[in-house]
């Protein structure tokens, strides 16, 4: 790649467009770019990446805008590269983004970023426009990124400085943003990854295995773990193998004693059971006999029911017409009472028809009256109506009369108005031309002052400076040449800008020796914080041994905690086997309470059907015997006359016998055969219930254990709580287990620690002993420079602040000249006595008659506008005052033509009203009392009906209770039951018939009968000997169960067991091949003898390419006294335990000893880092697929170079102008400038910096 122009426009420190044709300064294959610090020579470089890449190199990348501030604002930021790259001239124009004023309105927009790239072919031909599009393009010709190409072209010198002086991963990172190692650090990673992977599989695996066995040994128990003789740690399979065989001897016993308890059980249940009936038997029978004795004293009460209920049914013929007597003597006493009250007072009964006829005619008279009542109210509104409309014209008329009194001297008053506006509209042009003279003398006047004013202050701040700059500097005015004076005493412009020169060049001069002295600062920089990074890994390494003496300790004791919280975790199958147990005792004692209350109720349910069935039964015999009672009479009902009786065949039937009332038939014997039936069904059902309940009830209790349910609950709940206990230990077993790995770990690392520590303390004193040797070279030298001055810094600001002093006494001197030629110029036109407050005053007085005249002139219209307004008023009022009082006598007509049609009709109204108020009233009274009168009379006739009704049903009621066989009305009425009355007086009757039948049956049983003659049994005794029994078989069919579900876990926990031990064998096998493998890659493995990992063994084959390019300058340029040497070894300061392979040491042909580069001095430092950057360059342009690179740019640090060394420096930047190739070279150096010709200068100015070429 060769550059041939490049132009900038707005761009960096550079306003204007500037143009470097490089095709020029490349003529004499070598040349100089210099000028002031802060000129912009870094910017000409920036402008080429920002062309080629479209970004800049380094941090000012990140700055907010590429665009100088200088530039006008519609001027956008613009860079423009014609280059040639493999053969093919481009021409790439691109354009940063910038902020540009908007074309409409206030504010700024974003102008985005653009690119052109043209090729010259014939002519220029655009490529793209595209920034994706170019950067592919461009990127893809260079074969280089901007890193590579920053580092390739533009060699910048302190960058290379401080690789040279970098430890290894700092170096690493440099030599990482040139060439691609991603490939192999991608490796790293994976193998890195790779074995945390495995690792965490391994010990996964190990920990399932490790959990398998622990949850075998809790689910064995203490009996079981005893007879295996085997360590699960060494051989886990056999020990689990014995484990099992002692389970399965286990359930076979335990089953064998089982089925012997069951046996046992089962006969002491029937025994028992038997009993049970037996004296359940003999309490029935002692309870029919009780309750026969309690109703042989129920026979008086049976008959008074009976009694009762014949009364009733008697009443209950007469009640119908005892309610009709009732409601007949209510509605008499109702129509009595309605007709005393609607009796009139003073009107006789058979003159009540006659009055209210008399009431209606009059009525018929007020209603004919109703509409003149209505006029009459419409007349006195009308009235009212007219006598406001009176008033309201009068008020009008007095107003009309008011206005036309003052309306004509209105009239004149703006008729002169007028005139006056008139004649100041007339006087206006004179008024304001006045206004405008005295105004421009008053400016006059001003302009004057001010210039005078600044002229003082121009003289005042002159003088300020002049004097400040002999404060300063005193030395320049003593002697002060004579022909230097133009103003006063005081030196002049030439003289100034001498003075200015001479401390341009000595800061110029002293800037060359600032670099030594920052050099200083941070050689002192690096000694103090190889002071404390030396206290610091002393203190690492007292720190390290105290946690080596003391991690051991906390590692036992830490292990010895996990291994017993591993014992107790192991008891958790046995918790949760009691815990279980503990459940089901509880849940049957809850079912063994709520069964006893089951069965209670369901023996009341029995009780009740037993005594049902009883009655029912004693009905049955009831019917059936007094059917056989009957059976004559059933038999008689069959004969015929003339035909033989069934039973003694005659065919003479002289006394047949009649059957009584209520008899019954075959039907009813069926009816009470099937009721008897149905009440033993419900019996027997209801002692298989009873039975039921108490097996559910026995079972329930055999597997409570006689524990209450209280007790079962507190211990359930003390299972539950130590089952949790075990279960929350076992919660922290992971946790215990990572603290074991931790400090493991932590006792490694701290191994590793101290061993790294040990060897960066030896490089660290190493390092410090050079820098001492350095520190001593460089205060030698800026002793010497610094003069009277602390520093050479200081010494070169003072020279500064004085030179910016020079430059403000010329600006000053300037400026005061300038204004005194102006007020000169001034003060000829406007006379030295008129001040400013004569002519302020002049200027008021004539604004003050300008606004008077122009108030009066601008109501000219407004008064045209009143003169015309009030002559139309005038004329107008007098036509309103004519038609109002037209019709004001109209209306006074009007209003006494209604008055007197009031009076009249007022009068006719008054009569008809009588007292009453008005007609309407009047009316509706009358109304009322007619309708009061048709009401007692029509009271009166129902009265009398009423009190007929009432004595016939009297008489009917009597009769009806007489023939009933009461002594009256009343008599009936006491004896009067209602339905529910009767049903209970029936069901009571019927219940101790019922119950007498029952207990008649019970007596009569022979079960219970024969139970009662046998001896009592010893229930207790039967009790204790069956509950000793299910106590025993509970408990060994409790061990039973627990055996073979221990059996049965151990056998699925075995097999959980083999399937972990069979994963974690291969699992620890790639485990051991993956760790190995990354430990080699990564460069901490002991088979890795330089420490280096896979991508810095990369690097370093490139590090050492890049030294066999740089030595080949660098014999040249030393006088074949120094050597690069690629070291394998660990960089000093390195604290990574793989910072091998990209070491730097200088070998010194004098000594024959490989020295740090840190040990260089500046000069030194500087051609080797040279060397260094050509080296790099060389091999990264081969790198870049041997792209040639036609145009370099060096950047700094010659004036480390003493004038032999500079000559061979020289030398190897001509040698590379070879091919045509171009060198530009960025300094300060003073002496540059006298040995290369060809410059490129950046002028440095308020407004922006500026280009200039020098061939």
């Amino acid at each position: 790649m060769r550059l041939h122009r490049l132009r900038i426009s707005a761009f960096g420190s550079f306003p204007g467009v500037e143009e470097v044709d490089f095709d020029t300064l490349g003529e004499a294959g070598l040349f100089l770019i210099h000028g002031p610090t802060g000129a912009g020579k870094t910017t000409v470089l920036d402008a080429v990446c920002c062309a080629l890449y479209g970004v800049v190199p380094g941090l000012r990348n990140s700055a907010r805008t590429l665009r100088c501030d200088h530039a006008p604002p519609n001027r956008g930021p613009e860079v423009l590269l014609e280059a040639t790259i493999r053969g093919r001239r481009l021409r790439i124009r691109r354009s940063p983004a910038w902020l540009r004023p908007k074309l409409r309105g206030q504010g700024m927009i974003t102008e985005n970023a653009k690119v052109i790239v043209e090729e010259l072919k014939d002519d220029w031909v655009a490529l793209t426009t595209r920034l994706d599009e170019a950067g592919d393009f461009i990127g893809g010709l260079l074969g280089m990124n901007l890193d590579q190409f920053a580092q390739v072209a533009m060699l910048p010198q302190g960058e290379f400085a401080r690789f040279l002086r970098a430890d290894g991963e700092d170096r690493r990172k440099l030599l990482e943003r040139l060439f691609s190692v991603r490939l192999f650090t991608e490796v790293e990673k994976w193998l890195a990854d790779r074995r945390r992977e495995t690792g965490r599989e391994e010990e996964a695996l190990r920990q399932e295995v490790h959990a398998a066995v622990n949850r075998m040994r809790g689910a064995a128990g203490d009996t079981l773990l005893l007879e295996t003789t085997s360590d699960p740690e060494a051989d886990p399979l056999t020990w689990s193998s014995g484990l099992l065989a002692a389970a399965e001897s286990a359930a076979r016993d335990s089953a064998q004693v089982c089925a012997a308890s069951e046996a046992t059980l089962t006969a002491a249940r029937g025994r028992f059971d038997q009993a049970r009936a037996l004296a359940e038997r003999r309490h029935r029978h002692a309870d029919a006999l009780l309750r026969r004795d309690e109703l042989e004293s129920t026979a008086e009460e049976r008959a008074d029911l009976q009694t009762l209920l014949a009364e009733a049914a008697a009443a209950d013929r007469v009640l119908p017409l005892i309610r009709q007597h009732d409601q007949r003597t209510a509605q008499a006493d109702a129509a009595t009472a309605a007709a005393e009250a609607a009796r009139v007072a003073d009107v006789a009964p058979d003159q009540l028809a006659t009055l209210e006829q008399d009431h209606r005619n009059e009525i018929a008279r007020l209603v004919q009256l109703e509409p003149e009542e209505t006029r009459l109210t419409g007349l006195r509104a009308a009235r009212a109506e007219a006598a406001q409309e009176l008033l309201s014209l009068e008020k009008t008329e007095q107003e009309l009369n008011d206005r036309l009194a003052v309306l004509p001297d209105d009239l004149q008053e703006a008729e002169l108005r007028l005139a006056t506006s008139r004649h100041a509209g007339t006087t206006l042009p004179i008024a304001e031309s006045a206004h405008e003279a005295a105004e421009s003398t008053l400016t006059s006047v001003r302009h004057r002052d001010s210039l005078a004013e600044a002229l003082a202050q121009a003289q005042s701040r002159r003088d300020t400076q002049l004097s400040a700059l002999e404060r300063s500097a005193p030395h320049l005015f003593e002697p002060l040449p004579l022909a230097s004076t133009d103003i006063g005493d005081w030196p002049g412009e030439p003289t100034l800008a001498g003075w200015q020169r001479q401390c341009r060049e000595e800061a110029a001069r002293l800037q060359e020796l600032s670099a030594q002295e920052v050099r200083l600062g941070v050689v002192r920089d690096e000694l103090r914080q190889s002071s404390r990074e030396i206290t610091r890994l002393e203190q690492a390494d007292a720190e390290v041994a105290a946690v080596q003496a003391e991690l051991p300790g906390t590692f036992a004791a830490v292990t010895a905690e996990f291994d017993e919280l591993r014992s107790k975790v192991a008891e958790i199958p046995a918790a949760k086997a009691r815990c279980q147990a503990a459940r089901g005792r509880f849940d049957a004692a809850l079912r063994r309470d709520e069964l006893m209350a089951e069965l209670a109720e369901a023996e009341e349910v029995r009780r009740a059907a037993t005594d049902e069935a009883q009655a029912a039964l004693d009905r049955l015999l009831a019917v059936r015997q007094a059917r056989i009672d009957g059976m004559a009479a059933e038999l008689a009902a069959g004969l015929v006359a003339g035909e033989a009786c069934v039973v003694c065949g005659s065919e003479a039937h002289p006394a047949p016998a009649e059957s009584f009332a209520g008899a019954p038939d075959a039907d009813d014997e069926d009816a009470a055969q099937a009721e008897s039936d149905s009440a033993q069904s419900a019996r027997e059902s209801a002692e298989a219930q009873v039975a039921g309940a108490a097996s559910r009830l026995e079972s329930a209790a055999d597997q409570a254990d006689g524990v209450s349910v209280g007790d079962a609950e507190a211990a359930l709940a003390a299972e539950e709580s130590a089952l949790a206990d075990l279960l929350a230990l076992a919660a922290t077993e992971s946790g215990l287990a990572a603290q074991v790995a931790a400090l493991r770990d932590e006792l490694e690392s701290a191994r590793g620690r101290a061993e790294e520590i040990g060897r960066a303390l030896a490089e660290h004193r190493a390092a410090a002993s050079a820098l001492l040797a350095e520190q001593e070279r460089i205060v030698a030298r800026l002793d010497e420079a610094r003069g009277d001055d602390s520093s050479v810094t200081e010494r070169r600001a003072r020279i500064v602040r004085v030179a910016d002093l020079i430059a403000a006494a010329a600006e000053a001197v300037a400026s005061a000249a300038g204004a005194h030629a102006k007020h000169d110029a001034v003060r000829q036109t406007v006379p030295e006595d008129l001040t400013e407050t004569i002519a302020v005053q002049a200027r008021t007085e004539a604004g003050i008659e300008l606004a008077r005249v122009r108030m009066t002139a601008a109501r000219q219209p407004a008064d045209a506008l009143d003169v015309s307004r009030l002559t139309a008023e005038l004329a107008d009022l007098g036509e309103r005052a004519r038609r109002n009082a037209v019709d004001l006598a109209s209306a006074q007509t009007r209003a006494e033509q209604l008055s007197s049609d009031e009076s009249r009709l007022a009068a006719i109204i008054a009569t008809a009203c009588g007292d009453d108020p008005t007609l309407t009233a009047r009316a509706a009274r009358l109304t009322g009392e007619a309708d009061r009168l048709r009401a007692a009379s029509a009271a009166l006739r129902t009265a009398a009906s009423a009190e007929a009704e009432r004595e016939s049903a009297h008489e009917a009621a009597v009769r009806a209770a007489l023939d009933a066989g009461f002594r009256g009305i009343e008599d009936a009425r006491a004896a009067v039951r209602t339905e529910a009355e009767r049903a209970v007086m029936t069901e009571r009757l019927s219940a101790l018939r019922d119950e007498h039948a029952a207990v008649a049956g019970l007596l009569a049983d022979p079960e219970l009968l024969a139970a009662a003659a046998e001896p009592p049994p010893d229930l207790a005794g039967l009790a204790a000997e069956r509950d000793q029994a299910e106590h025993e078989h509970e408990d060994r069919t409790s061990a039973r169960d627990q055996a073979r579900h221990r059996r049965d876990q151990l056998t699925a926990l075995s097999a959980d067991l083999t399937s972990a031990v069979k994963l974690r064998v291969p699992a620890e096998t790639r485990h051991r091949l993956a760790r190995r493998m990354a430990e080699l890659a990564s460069g901490t493995s002991t088979d890795n003898e330089w420490d280096m990992a896979l991508s810095a063994y990369v690097l370093g084959e490139r590090l050492r390419q890049v030294v066999d390019a740089a030595n080949e300058r660098l014999a040249h340029m030393s006088d074949g006294r120094y050597l690069l040497q690629y070291d394998k070894r660990r960089s000093a300061g390195s604290r990574s335990r793989s910072g091998g392979g990209l070491g730097l040491r200088v070998l010194d042909a004098w000594t024959g000893i490989d020295r740090d580069p840190a040990t260089l001095s500046g000069g030194e430092s500087f051609i080797t880092s040279l060397a260094l950057a050509l080296g790099l360059a060389d091999v990264v342009t081969a790198e870049a697929g041997g792209t040639e690179i036609g145009t370099l740019f060096v950047d700094e640090g010659f004036g480390t170079l003493d004038e032999e060394t500079l000559d061979d420096v020289l030398d190897i930047l001509d040698s590379l102008r070879e091919g045509g190739r171009a060198v530009g070279i960025i300094s300060h150096v003073p002496e540059l400038r006298t040995r290369v010709p060809t410059q490129l200068y950046v002028r440095k100015a308020r407004t922006g910096s500026t280009l200039t070429l020098r061939a």
